[in-house]
């Protein structure tokens, strides 16, 4: 899940679908939380498809609080591996400013990390390139990051600034330059009436005689009563495994039925100097049965263009996600 400081709350609050992640408190320093995510899945290119019922993931977040220094660890499992996701510590300097240290979620990108905070199931994005966030570090964009990060928050917004050990793993046509550290920025306007816009940039050095890594990402949402609109711009250059540019885009809308439902719209595309471009309708309606319990059902469609033996396709998912 997403780090839990303070600007990371307005996700919270516009991914909420009733569903809790409620901390269990062991003693008065230490708490845990986390989720289970499981799902089928059914796929079909046109002349294939592929079907599985699977637990995507199992995560487990050990929180601790010692006043002015609390600290976060995230164990998650995506099969038969067991993993560590997060680890970091957060000092609180005060006055709105804190500083992190250790293994961190990524500044830039609209979309939760967790399926189970996300809107939908699927990302907006399916090229390899440098968005959406890469869970599984295929030279996209990293997920989390090892490095040390100040944060400002104030009550219009905020400002993040994140020294990290690589923006993009393993970067670069034949990993130009590769571990070389790379630079996060972020900063974020909390507007009155459920306004929220944020601006994002994301650099490394690619080595000598090679155009450095870059990458600009904006995002605005608004809500207001049972309706949320979001809407992202990514525009990149010489990013990622294979070096490439280009942009894409988002828009999303939620509507809340009543309290324990809601359904959400969504429509993306990449386009890549190359010549790779997708298209993606999504739509994911979503019902809780109780604050910790909630089940999703996604139709998306993906047209592709310029990608080798990819043409069309489609996926249907049926979600559980529980979180404690």
């Amino acid at each position: 899940m997403k780090a839990r400081t303070p600007y990371h709350m307005v996700w919270s609050l516009l991914l909420g679908v009733s569903l809790a992640s409620a901390q269990v408190e062991l003693t008065d320093n230490l708490a845990v939380s986390g989720f289970v995510d499981a799902a089928y899945t059914n796929s079909d290119d046109g002349s294939t498809s592929s079907e599985s019922i699977s637990v995507d993931e199992v995560e487990v977040d050990l929180l601790f609080n010692l006043n002015t220094v609390s600290g976060e660890v995230h164990l998650q499992s995506t099969g038969d591996t067991l993993e560590l996701e997060q680890a970091f510590v957060t000092y609180d300097l005060g006055n709105g400013l804190t500083l992190n240290a250790g293994r961190y979620l990524s500044l830039l990108g609209f979309e939760s990390d967790e399926s189970v905070t996300r809107f939908t199931r699927s990302l907006a994005y399916d090229l390899a390139n440098p968005l959406p966030i890469s869970l599984d570090n295929n030279g996209s964009l990293r997920a989390y990051n090892d490095g040390v990060k100040l944060e400002a928050v104030t009550e219009q917004g905020w400002l993040a600034v994140s020294l990290v050990d690589e923006v993009w793993t393993d970067y670069g046509p034949g990993n130009i330059n590769d571990g070389a550290l790379g630079l996060e920025l972020q900063a974020g306007f909390t507007g009155q009436n459920g306004f929220t816009a944020v601006i994002g940039y994301g650099g490394q050095d690619t080595g000598e005689g090679t155009p450095n890594a870059e990458l600009y990402n904006i995002w605005v949402s608004y809500e207001t009563g049972a309706l949320t609109l979001a809407a992202e711009y990514n525009d990149y250059e010489n990013a990622g495994t294979a070096g490439n540019s280009g942009d894409s885009l988002m828009g999303l809308a939620r509507y809340a039925l009543d309290e324990k439902s809601s359904i959400t719209g969504r429509y993306s595309e990449e386009n890549l100097n190359d010549g790779r471009a997708t298209e993606k309708w999504t739509i994911a309606p979503t019902y809780s049965f109780s604050d910790n319990l909630a089940g999703r059902i996604e139709y998306s469609r993906t047209e592709y263009t310029g990608v080798a033996n990819m043409d069309e396709v489609e996926l249907f998912a049926v979600e559980a996600m529980f979180t404690f």
